[in-house]
């Protein structure tokens, strides 16, 4: 048996989608897995011992037909494709006579392309409850599985070397700190001050040391953050070097981002706070806590917001660090 899932994006989407991949492989022996996604994609799924090829959108029109296709975007265009690479069953969201439409699934319920419209899909999003991987288990009639994410043994050693370099003693317990949250979703992020207090108590109170990690994107802000609290800045790299040094780490505080799927994914200790998008679809697998603020506004997911102050800034450092000490970091 042949199954293709497509999944193209964003990174931290595709990270947790391979949630999947031991269900499927237990309800379908001896089937062939592939995975069509982005360039970007296809760097988190390397080296993954599940996945038989992986295709890339633009080789889309070379990799033939599949006895089932799962379909986890909901564009028109990459709906269409999964209705023309089905030699079979179709699971997700397909194209039919024109229309983007999808078997039944609460997980495309709350999507947009919901059935329902809109305005109702945000609402269930609103009250749903269900984790992501619970949503995927119930539409592919599969057992809920954990990430399946492979760092190799000389990335390993890349981030090994690479966070030694910033004066981290050899055994030394380090916390990665990744409060940013790029510039798409900037509402998501915990302001630099209340980081720097929260990397200030981490280290008075509990004598632990931070890396302070981001991307492109956050490099300015890290910068002030590390000036200010006297701890390393993990730099820029390329995505699965960035996994590498957060694999260094003991813990991980972090907002909803890449950052936090990597660290589930490599099962560390962790702390995550919400606001605009929902805690409720992320699973942590007893890694750690959630924090979210006492708003009744919140799984908005507006990129902007009129509310001072909004939920992220509500959030209060005692709180985060509380949450901290009792994940046992």
């Amino acid at each position: 048996m042949r199954i293709l899932i497509i999944k193209l994006g964003a990174i931290g989407d595709v990270l947790r989608t391979t949630s999947i991949l031991a269900g499927l492989a237990q309800k379908y022996p001896g089937a062939t897995i592939d995975w069509l996604t982005l360039p970007s994609g296809r760097e988190v799924l390397l080296h993954n011992r599940l996945v038989n090829r992986i295709f890339l959108w633009e080789e889309r029109q070379n990799i033939g037909k599949y006895d089932l296709v799962i379909g986890l975007e909901d564009e028109k265009e990459v709906c269409e494709f999964v209705s023309q690479a089905a030699a079979g069953e179709i699971k997700g969201a397909y194209l039919k006579n024109g229309k983007t439409v999808y078997t039944s699934s609460a997980w495309f319920d709350m999507s947009a392309i919901s059935r329902y419209g809109l305005a109702q899909a945000n609402i269930l999003k609103q009250k749903n409850r269900k984790t992501f991987q619970q949503h995927m288990a119930d539409l592919l009639e599969v057992e809920v599985g954990h990430y399946v994410f492979r760092i190799t043994p000389d990335e390993v050693e890349y981030g090994s070397k690479y966070v030694k370099g910033l004066g981290v003693g050899k055994g030394e317990k380090v916390i990665g700190i990744n409060t940013g949250a790029g510039k798409r979703w900037q509402l998501k992020a915990l302001s630099i001050e209340k980081t720097i207090d929260l990397i200030k108590l981490i280290k008075d109170k509990l004598g632990v040391a931070s890396i302070i990690l981001g991307g492109e994107d956050e490099k300015e802000r890290n910068s002030v953050i590390a000036k200010e609290t006297g701890m390393p800045s993990g730099g820029v790299h390329s995505l699965r070097q960035f996994a590498s040094i957060l694999n260094y780490c003991s813990a991980l505080v972090s907002s909803d981002s890449l950052a936090m799927h990597f660290g589930i994914a490599l099962q560390k200790k962790m702390v995550v706070f919400f606001g605009p998008t929902s805690a409720a679809e992320i699973e942590l697998y007893g890694l750690g806590e959630k924090v979210c603020p006492a708003m009744d506004c919140l799984v908005c997911y507006k990129k902007v917001c009129d509310k001072q102050p909004n939920c992220i800034d509500d959030l209060s450092v005692d709180d985060l660090f509380q949450a901290v000490k009792r994940c046992g970091i």
